[in-house]
């Protein structure tokens, strides 16, 4: 398996074809506070989860942008 688990502020540029750091990086913030998250991290099956999207699809799109 190439990557790992946890979603980066990168992998949610990626996901929302956004440029900025900022901008990916607070909803990446808001999103562990929404789901109580007191670890740093927030996995990439928590996003799809919260976003209510296809792991297997995300995973993908992640994996064919790097």
């Amino acid at each position: 398996m190439e990557g790992g688990i946890f979603l980066t502020t990168k992998d949610v540029m990626i996901l929302l074809g956004c440029e900025h750091y900022n901008t990916a990086n607070r909803l990446r913030l808001s999103i562990k506070d929404a789901i109580g998250k007191k670890s740093k991290y927030i996995t990439i099956m928590e996003y799809c989860k919260y976003e209510e999207l296809d792991f297997d699809y995300v995973w993908q799109v992640l994996r064919d942008k790097k």
